[in-house]
């Protein structure tokens, strides 16, 4: 068979692999408060500018979707709580936007939960004090405090 014609079942496979090996990064990382040397490539994947620069534009794109000016969108954001929350996310946001400060990539991947997981307090049906209490919890992570 041709090299040509598993090219895509090799990217597939590799992508996959790469997958589960950031999982596994990720949750070494979520687990311990000081990141193994092993980890060091997940590190700076996660702490990289351009994944920061991604970040703090998905939290801003959330707040500007909950503005109560506009019609709510198929997402199921809790936007009563994301309006109360307003001035933490855009903080988050430019904390992650600004370069010269260091950000802990443990925190860095509590971002990516609160943005990602569907039964985290940005989505759904939850308490504006659930999602104020979680972004305080990742602007300490993030500061590397928690």
């Amino acid at each position: 068979m041709s090299i040509r014609l598993l090219a895509p079942v090799h990217a597939w496979s590799e992508r996959r692999a790469l997958r589960a090996a950031r999982q596994s990064a990720d949750e070494q990382l979520l687990a311990s408060r000081l990141p193994s040397p092993r980890l060091a490539w997940r590190v700076a994947e996660l702490t990289s500018q351009e994944h920061r620069v991604e970040l703090g534009r998905s939290l801003a794109d959330v707040v500007h979707a909950a503005d109560e000016r506009l019609l709510p969108s198929a997402s199921p954001l809790d936007r009563p709580a994301v309006r109360s929350a307003r001035a933490q996310l855009l903080d988050l946001a430019s904390r992650l936007f600004d370069a010269d400060r260091s950000v802990a990539p443990r925190g860095v991947l509590l971002v990516e939960r609160l943005l990602h997981d569907p039964a985290g307090p940005l989505y759904g049906r939850g308490t504006s004090r659930r999602l104020r209490l979680e972004l305080a919890r990742v602007a300490a992570a993030l500061d590397g405090n928690e």
